[in-house]
């Protein structure tokens, strides 16, 4: 894999890295070991519930067992138990790109207004191989982005690729706006860019890869991320104004659509377009009442 390297780097003293886990990912201990290789501060490996993650111990790693909390919960377990004011996350199946959180950290540093850095990701199936059409459209995605640190409204409008384990955040700024909210099942993470964009902005990585994710069959299912996403979009909209409220209402019209809840698709839009008119300006969002009036046979292809 692309973190395996002969070559020892300065240690970065500065940056923790934290890796939430059940303990029942196969790839657990690779996930750890491309981390350890990047020698952070330390690895903080959070047992979330009793599993038994024997094995992983190594230098410089930690186990911080928590009974079962919830991904985001011990996520910000995590991040109150580091020592260092930058800290990174992993997912327990993915892998750091070798070099990438000095590239990270480095990128940080020098915006000291940037709350959270991002790089892009490679996608892998669970043998490790490539797949080129998820990260073609990914790169597209990345590349739309340019070098400026962005805002809400632009992670919503381009669909930003924000992956967790491709960030690193500042430690107090992540805690200041109360870190990731356990009580979102799916898209905590684009809950948390949304708050940490009020305080500063989210910088794109340019350059390589930092972290391969990968795609297997225990990933989020589908309808559940697109209730996660109704869920966000309820909890900012109250809030939200000008282009971001109409991004997220948008994406409140996206969600039901994947879930094919087609009556509340054109109630929603019509709600929609009666607060933000500006919305008939957004093809997706046309599309998709447009496609909410076909019959549900008609309603075909991929969420």
């Amino acid at each position: 894999m692309s973190w395996r390297c002969t070559t020892r780097s300065q240690s970065l003293a500065d940056v923790t890295v934290v890796i939430p886990t059940r303990g029942t990912s196969p790839f657990l201990t690779e996930a750890v070991a491309s981390a350890s290789a990047d020698e952070p501060a330390e690895v903080l490996v959070v047992r979330d519930g009793r599993a038994d993650i024997g094995g992983i111990a190594a230098a410089g790693v930690r186990v911080l067992a928590l009974e079962r909390v919830g991904r985001s919960a011990a996520r910000n377990a995590g991040v109150d138990a580091a020592r260092t004011p930058f800290v990174a996350f992993l997912d327990d199946d993915d892998v750091i790109v070798h070099g990438s959180l000095r590239r990270r950290r480095d990128a940080l540093a020098r915006v000291p207004t940037a709350p959270l850095t991002f790089g892009r990701v490679g996608v892998i199936d669970a043998s490790g191989r490539t797949i080129a059409r998820w990260n073609e459209l990914l790169d597209r995605r990345f590349d739309r982005l340019g070098a400026a640190g962005i805002g809400a409204a632009t992670v919503l409008a381009a669909q930003a690729p924000i992956y967790t384990s491709a960030t690193l955040v500042r430690r107090e700024p992540f805690r200041s706006v109360g870190g990731y909210d356990p009580t979102l099942d799916a898209y905590e993470d684009l809950d948390l860019y949304l708050r940490l964009a009020r305080i500063g902005p989210l910088l794109p990585l340019g350059g390589e890869r930092v972290v391969e994710y990968r795609l297997h069959g225990s990933n989020t299912p589908s309808d559940r991320l697109y209730e996660g996403l109704l869920a966000v979009a309820a909890k900012h909209l109250p809030e939200a104004r000008g282009p971001l409220r109409r991004h997220l209402l948008e994406r409140q019209v996206d969600a039901l659509w994947g879930l094919r809840r087609m009556r509340e698709v054109r109630r929603a839009a019509f709600r929609a377009v009666g607060d933000e008119p500006l919305l008939l300006a957004h093809p997706r969002f046309v599309r998709r009442v447009a496609g909410s009036l076909l019959p549900s046979r008609l309603v075909e292809g991929p969420r």
